[in-house]
């Protein structure tokens, strides 16, 4: 029997572990929220080397919930990348299932980490955040994107000065990024000196928080191949 949403066989991987991100997880959410997923699966060790396997290494559902799931060595090659979306199913302390697997692969969640490789990856995606939000040519995506810019220099600002990715955003920044994410588009000019004095100030928050920890983390990969190595040959 094939599993017509991934092309593999119905038994051919085995779901490792499912958190809540997305504004549910960032504490920004309001009553007509949806709720988003992420997560990681294991392919078998038999459709890993097969030849004539059409293995996916990102499974995706959308509908009432939107369902994310990484292929284990593709989540752990993005995670010592500093991936942010990959970070967040590291430290998420909003947990829809998880195995015994998922569990340890968390608790050794620093051996993953990467100072340069987070603050690079920070830059990036923080970047494609505010390529997306047109700031001074505001649409109905400018809340979204702002609020995602600004959460994102926030939890990685935190990450790279206590070694912890904060998911719940709390006090003043929660109040003002709940009023970004849900103010009238139409309005938004009201907000862009605020913003702009909160980018320069989150971005040099950031640039201060690698500075001086910017050898910090570096990733274990010796166990993360043991790792790796040991799931597939129990899976």
């Amino acid at each position: 029997m094939t599993n017509l949403m991934t092309n593999q066989p119905a038994q051919s991987y085995k779901i490792l572990g499912k958190f809540v991100v997305g504004s549910r997880l960032h504490n920004l959410y309001n009553q007509q929220s949806d709720w988003d997923y992420r997560g990681v699966h294991i392919s078998s060790l038999k459709s890993i080397l097969s030849p004539f396997a059409k293995n996916k290494n990102t499974i995706w559902i959308e509908g009432d919930e939107d369902n994310t799931s990484y292929e284990l060595i593709d989540f752990c090659k993005l995670a010592v990348v500093g991936n942010p979306s990959i970070l967040e199913v590291l430290f998420s302390n909003q947990i829809k299932e998880i195995t015994p697997e998922m569990e340890e692969l968390r608790a050794n969640r620093h051996k993953f980490l990467d100072s340069s490789k987070i603050f690079e990856a920070c830059k990036g995606y923080a970047h494609n955040q505010y390529n997306k939000m047109n700031l001074f040519e505001p649409d109905k995506r400018t809340p979204k994107f702002a609020v995602a810019y600004l959460r994102t220099l926030w939890q990685t600002e935190a990450l790279l000065r206590i070694g912890e990715l904060p998911c719940q955003i709390t006090g003043e920044t929660r109040e003002f990024l709940y009023k970004v994410k849900y103010y009238d588009y139409t309005n938004f000019g009201d907000l862009i000196p605020e913003l702009v004095r909160l980018f320069s100030q989150y971005q040099i928050k950031l640039a201060e928080a690698y500075q001086q920890n910017h050898n910090k983390f570096s990733p274990d990969i010796e166990w993360i191949e043991e790792f790796i190595e040991r799931s597939y040959a129990e899976k």
